[in-house]
């Protein structure tokens, strides 16, 4: 299969899953705040933030060995790859054993720290202990095998688990929670389980599809682990600014707030970790690409690549970002009234904050795998650093000492993700030797223009017809949709992309009824 051919099956069966996940979401959020009340929706949130903290502290190196092993398969060495992949299997594992026994030491001054109630304390203790020890060990040995699959560019295999994962999850939980006495551990006994099946599916998938790789004892070479910690070192840096910004907005709001202030965020965070993968499914399946062209010193294909992305990606985002910011207070009241009454309102506002900084990560578009394939990172981890703290810091201040509320702990983010995304642009612009000028045309302006006539025609919608139902919500949707496609059409593409378009339609067409 051609690689274009691959990309557009990884592209859709990346949407077929977070689409399933997105659905099932959609009845176990609401599901989940009435069977487990307020604080313990928050404080199974709070359970995914240790863990993501925890896993910072592999140094980076699970983020560089996808980048790592793509150059080996680009080289074609197996004998490279199977040493790199069981050496740093070994090494991954004795990192996550050590990480579980602090995590195990560490609970109780974790949930003192985290305010939560002394009626969930010791649920709480027990939950990090075992919950926190056994994801941190899944969460370091998996990714060695969806690292190697994806350096075979078989992100559809990763993307189909995810999605069967996903499904057996939720109707586990709907079915157990119920039944046990004790939900929380019901919700504990249900995702270990999920994540148990996800790394026994990606070990099955890795030996049939990635040909001529092996993991075994006998590959052992710790000389392979030098160039991987060399690029960890910076990756480790990105990984932990990431993580500063991902979790910290949790954890400001449990510590002012408890963990009702993280129940109130956690929804619209779901609602952005289910778009958000849709949008960047083409970007993130660009690193082993831009490695090759790096490789191989392929400078036209690099700039392709990343003003093409960058254009796709911010394309759809447009019409994701407008939806999800025009219709967020229906689609709060209609999701989420009956679990939260009023404070669905808070929801809708976290909603259209998040619509904000996912707007600008589309923007980025293709940054971030130019520069892991260029390796080109120092500049990219400087500047992590320093806007995560300040992100930190003005999330601080907002939940804090001023009357903002839940949602001014986005309000950092946005600050920190603006400074980024003008000093990243010029960067990469610069490093992979186009114009700024011919950049923006290429890739931004089209897709903004989306973004408007979009924004405009649900606006128009939402203040002259009345959304009562999910019904004249999904109607409302689709008009504002059918808008966004004209815009794409005639202003988001350019001629010789909509002759591709047609091309392809026809072939199919005659493929169908030859």
């Amino acid at each position: 299969m051609s690689v274009v051919k691959q990309i557009i099956r990884n592209t859709f069966t990346g949407w077929l899953a977070v689409g399933i996940r997105g659905a099932l979401a959609l009845i176990i959020v609401p599901f989940l705040l009435s069977r487990l009340g307020k604080e313990g929706f928050g404080l199974v949130g709070l359970l995914g933030v240790i863990v993501s903290m925890a896993v910072v502290a592999d140094l980076g190196l699970r983020s560089a060995l996808g980048r790592e092993l793509a150059e080996q398969v680009a080289r074609n060495d197996r004998q490279a790859f199977s040493e790199l992949a069981s050496t740093a299997l070994v090494l991954y594992l004795c990192i996550a054993c050590l990480l579980g026994f602090i995590g195990w030491m560490l609970a109780p001054w974790a949930v003192e720290a985290l305010k939560v109630s002394e009626s969930l304390q010791e649920d709480a203790i027990t939950m990090i202990r075992i919950y926190g020890t056994l994801s941190i060990l899944f969460s370091f040995i998996t990714p060695v095998f969806s690292a190697a699959l994806s350096s075979y560019h078989r992100f559809d295999v990763i993307n189909s688990v995810q999605m069967i994962s996903g499904i057996i999850s939720s109707i586990a939980l709907l079915i157990i929670i119920p039944v046990v006495e004790n939900p929380l551990y019901g919700w504990v006994g249900v995702m270990l389980t999920s994540e148990a099946i996800v790394l026994v599916l990606t070990v099955v998938f890795f030996r049939r599809f990635c040909e001529g790789a092996k993991i075994n004892i006998h590959f052992l070479n710790g000389k392979r682990l030098i160039p991987l910690f060399h690029l960890g070192g910076y990756l480790y840096v990105i990984q932990l600014a990431q993580t500063l910004t991902n979790t910290a907005n949790s954890i400001v709001l449990s510590s002012f707030m408890g963990p009702v202030g993280v129940a109130l965020y956690q929804p619209a965070s779901k609602i952005s970790a289910m778009f958000n993968p849709i949008v960047m499914t083409l970007t993130e399946q660009l690193y082993p690409l831009t490695t090759k062209f790096h490789a191989t010193e392929n400078k036209e294909k690099l700039q392709k690549t990343f003003c093409l992305g960058a254009k796709y990606t911010l394309l759809l985002g447009s019409l994701v970002s407008a939806c999800i910011f025009i219709f967020a207070e229906p689609v709060a009241r209609l999701w989420l009234f009956d679990s939260l009454g009023e404070d669905y309102l808070i929801v809708a506002q976290v909603m259209q904050a998040f619509v904000i900084v996912d707007l600008m990560t589309y923007a980025s578009g293709t940054q971030w795998p130019i520069l892991l394939g260029m390796k080109k990172l120092r500049f990219l981890a400087i500047l992590l650093i320093l806007t995560a703290i300040l992100n930190i810091a003005v999330s601080i201040y907002f939940v804090g000492f001023t009357t903002v509320g839940v949602v001014g702990v986005l309000y950092g983010t946005i600050i920190s993700k603006l400074i980024r995304i003008v000093l990243l642009s010029i960067y990469v612009v610069r490093l992979v030797e186009i114009r700024m000028l011919s950049y923006l045309q290429q890739s931004i302006i089209g897709p903004v223009w989306c973004l408007l006539l979009s924004g405009i025609t649900g606006t128009i919608l939402i203040q002259n017809f009345s959304c009562n139902s999910w019904i004249e919500l999904l109607f409302m949707v689709t008009i504002t949709s059918l808008t966004w496609i004209g815009s794409c059409w005639f202003i988001g593409l350019d001629v010789t992309e909509r002759q591709h378009i047609l091309m392809a339609v026809k072939r199919i067409y005659l493929g169908k009824f030859s």
